[in-house]
C-alpha cells in the first residue's frame, strides 16, 4: 500500500513541475516607470544625483524612496487607473510629478493569467528643482530594464 501511496504523490509532484516550467512563471505585475536624473545647467546629457529623497505615491500607503540619495527613479504605477501622482521630495524642496499611461491586459498564460502592459503618453510635473521631463521609450512592460524617463533637475 505504501508503494502505490509514494507512486501517486510522485505522480502529482512531476506534473506539477511540468505543468508550471520556467518560461511560464506567473509574473507579481509590478512595473515602473524608470527614470534617469539629469542635470539641467549642461548643454549635453550628465548624470545627476538628488540626496535626501523621498518619493510618494498619492493614495499608497508605503513611501517608495525614504531619505535616500538617487540618480535614478523606479516609479510603480498604479492598476486602477490611467494616471499616477508621486511627491519627490529632496531635502527641503517638493516637486509633483504626474504619470498618464494607457493601460492594456497582456494575456500569459492559462495558469498565469493576464499582466498589464503601460503605453506612458504623458508626463505633467511642478517646476520647483525638476526643469524639464523627456519621455525616452514609452512602453513598460514587466520585466524590461528600459529608461522609460529623463528628469532634469535644477
Amino acid at each position: 500500500m505504501n508503494l502505490v501511496k509514494y507512486t501517486f504523490l510522485i505522480s502529482i509532484l512531476l506534473l506539477t513541475a511540468i505543468a508550471c516550467s520556467d518560461d511560464e512563471a506567473c509574473l507579481s505585475n509590478q512595473h515602473s516607470v524608470q527614470a534617469q536624473l539629469l542635470s539641467a545647467w549642461w548643454d549635453t546629457d550628465v548624470d545627476t544625483t538628488l540626496t535626501e529623497v523621498t518619493v510618494i505615491g498619492l493614495g499608497q500607503e508605503d513611501s517608495v524612496y525614504n531619505n535616500e540619495s538617487v540618480s535614478e527613479l523606479f516609479l510603480p504605477l498604479n492598476f486602477h487607473t490611467d494616471t499616477t501622482v508621486f511627491v519627490i521630495s529632496a531635502k527641503t524642496l517638493k516637486d509633483t510629478l504626474r504619470l498618464v499611461a494607457k493601460r492594456e491586459l497582456d494575456f500569459i498564460s492559462r495558469e498565469c493569467g493576464y499582466i498589464f502592459s503601460f503605453d506612458l503618453d504623458t508626463v505633467i510635473h511642478t517646476k520647483t528643482f525638476i526643469d524639464s521631463v523627456s519621455i525616452i521609450y514609452p512602453k513598460i512592460k514587466y520585466g524590461e530594464t528600459t529608461e522609460n524617463i529623463q528628469l532634469y533637475i535644477y
